[in-house]
């Protein structure tokens, strides 16, 4: 079996509404995509180094904010979203900066048109 050209870390399914990453831990012995579909998941593969290197943290954690707005797009929801989501690395700046153009880009939107915006800024964010 030969191996791709370019193997992206991080892919959106758009058929099954869902991020796979690759699980970074298991490297270089296994190479194994990883679900994340629940801010919990999210949050977990960013605390646990699933996901390593600061662009790529930032934007698993952009992608977990967008799935969590789909779910409950609420303000409530999402300033706790963004909360946990922050607690996962304090310090890393790419993860705060992510979530930042997340939430800007869903700033005095409705809350049922957030999710939609909040998926497209991080599919933007993960193309630059």
């Amino acid at each position: 079996m030969q191996a791709p050209d370019t193997l992206t870390s991080l892919r959106w399914d758009p058929v099954l509404a869902r991020v796979e990453v690759i699980d970074q831990t298991l490297l270089p012995h296994r190479l194994q995509w990883q679900p994340l579909e629940t801010l919990q998941s999210f949050c977990h593969a960013i605390r646990a180094m699933q996901v390593r290197g600061a662009p790529l943290i930032g934007i698993t954690a952009a992608f977990g904010l967008a799935q969590e707005l789909a779910r409950d797009a609420s303000d409530q929801n999402l300033e706790a979203a963004v909360a946990a989501l922050l607690q996962t690395r304090p310090t890393a700046v790419n993860l705060g900066w992510a979530l930042q153009q997340v939430r800007q880009a869903v700033a005095g939107l409705e809350p049922g048109a957030r999710a939609g915006v909040a998926l497209q800024r991080a599919l933007e964010l993960r193309e630059q």
